[in-house]
């Protein structure tokens, strides 16, 4: 009888590299940036069709998630001035830079309109913010799905084309969410954290039977 393959690699070391991220830093980046980005364009809609109470929770949640994410990617990176450093150019090639570049505005922006939501004050450089905000919040949800699968990691890069639709139901489920917890679940947020789940479930299955082997990798 053949025995069974015994897959070896040189001198048994791995293959490829196993991913140095720390948990919960790189989980939470992800999460809390993906819920602020639905957050943000939520509270984008919720201004334009006269929500004020959808839009004040959208936008506190938005600017929330922001500092958070970003402070989270801080800690995984180390050191702060890692994060300065990927903001001195702008690399297109580059997820990493091109996420820099969205991640550090819309901090910018949705804080902005949450400030002016908490205090009153400009309400109309506000509002420019928050809707800034959300034309940025659809590339905040899905940026990051980029991310993984430009990676070494065959799971991860075989799945480039169905990851962000992953990442965008989360993000939705994840804001939907996010506005039923401040109390304002009534209408569009439902909706938004029910399609969200469907589209992250459906994706999810999608990327399972689609990457075949590479999902064992």
């Amino acid at each position: 009888m053949v025995p069974e393959a015994d897959f070896r690699s040189y001198h048994d070391r791995p293959i490829i590299k196993p991913p140095v991220w720390k948990v919960p830093d790189v989980p939470a980046y992800l999460y809390l940036g993906g819920a602020a980005g639905v957050a943000a364009s939520t509270a984008a809609l919720a201004d334009l069709t006269c929500r004020p109470g959808l839009r004040r929770s959208g936008r506190l949640v938005a600017a929330g998630g922001a500092v958070a994410s970003v402070a989270f990617l801080i800690h995984d990176l180390g050191r702060p001035e890692r994060f300065l450093h990927m903001m001195r150019v702008f690399k297109p090639t580059s997820p990493l830079s091109v996420g820099s570049w969205i991640l550090a505005p819309f901090g910018t922006v949705t804080g902005a309109a949450a400030a002016s939501e908490v205090t009153g004050l400009l309400p109309g450089a506000g509002r420019v913010a928050g809707l800034v905000g959300g034309l940025l919040g659809p590339a905040m949800t899905t940026y990051t799905a980029v991310l993984l699968a430009d990676t070494a990691v065959p799971g991860w890069h075989e799945a480039y084309r169905e990851l962000p639709f992953v990442f965008a139901g989360s993000a939705l489920a994840a804001g939907g969410g996010s506005a039923l917890l401040t109390g304002n679940g009534d209408g569009p947020p439902r909706r938004i954290a029910v399609a969200g789940a469907a589209l992250e479930l459906a994706a999810t299955h999608r990327t399972e039977t689609a990457i075949g082997m590479s999902a064992h990798a």
